[in-house]
């Protein structure tokens, strides 16, 4: 499948970043993972997986029309008792629960979505129904603590993984962060953050995020690129990023 964005018009860029918005929305609103999805799948014979799911909800995946297709008999499945399979490896009692009750996506008329609905949505004909809007997250000092201790946690894993100093593994990724943050004083500060030097601050943090509200973040992309794992979602990070262990990242391709 691939990850890279066609040239995009504006209504495009639109559905894309609908499209993002409502799968990771839904998906959190029924208390389910990327996981999750990517289990019941492959019980049930669903080409999707949760490298897909992750690539979705970060706006990088180009829908093809057997994806979309797909979509519509995944979320078929959703509180549907007769297509749930029973509980078996990876796939226990309460998740199973947590589809029987959960919620199909739903189009902006409020209707289980199809695949049409899908596909309109992706290109930007439709919008998403309302139920799916971020409302965003109030950042804490806890979050900013969580989000620096994340991505130091990020940073020591890939030195150790690469038996790179943190001198030499800075100066592999000082090219990417420029690319990010275009000030000098910025790169300082996250050098230091990495160092264990300086932190995040709840301004920073509420700046960064735009108040809790952005699906996608540059620096986790960057380092998906530079680690090639899949890095945790937004939220994750801000709220338990700093349980997150290299170790478990999962790679990519």
């Amino acid at each position: 499948m691939p990850t890279q964005l066609p040239q995009k018009t504006k209504e495009l860029q639109t559905g894309i970043e609908n499209n993002a918005l409502m799968l990771r929305r839904g998906r959190e609103l029924n208390g389910l993972s990327q996981q999750n999805y990517h289990a019941i799948c492959k019980i049930l014979g669903i080409y999707l997986y949760n490298s897909q799911f992750s690539h979705i909800e970060q706006a990088k995946l180009v829908l093809q029309p057997g994806t979309i297709v797909e979509l519509e008999k995944l979320n078929k499945c959703f509180g549907n008792k007769k297509l749930i399979p029973p509980t078996q490896k990876d796939f226990s009692q309460e998740v199973r629960e947590k589809f029987i009750n959960a919620t199909p996506y739903i189009n902006v008329k409020g209707e289980p979505c199809t695949a049409s609905d899908f596909f309109r949505i992706f290109v930007g004909i439709d919008d998403i129904h309302p139920c799916y809007r971020n409302v965003g997250l109030d950042i804490t000092e806890e979050h900013a603590k969580n989000t620096t201790e994340y991505v130091r946690n990020i940073f020591l894993g890939y030195c150790q993984e690469e038996m790179l100093s943190r001198k030499e593994a800075w100066e592999n990724i000082e090219p990417e962060v420029a690319k990010i943050m275009k000030q000098k004083k910025q790169q300082h500060h996250f050098k230091n953050i990495l160092a264990g030097l300086e932190e995040w601050t709840q301004s920073e943090l509420e700046a960064y995020t735009k108040n809790g509200t952005i699906t996608t973040c540059p620096i986790n992309n960057m380092w998906q690129e530079v680690t090639h794992k899949s890095m945790p979602e937004c939220r994750d990070v801000w709220t338990k990023g700093h349980k997150v262990k290299y170790s478990q990242l999962k790679s990519i391709g």
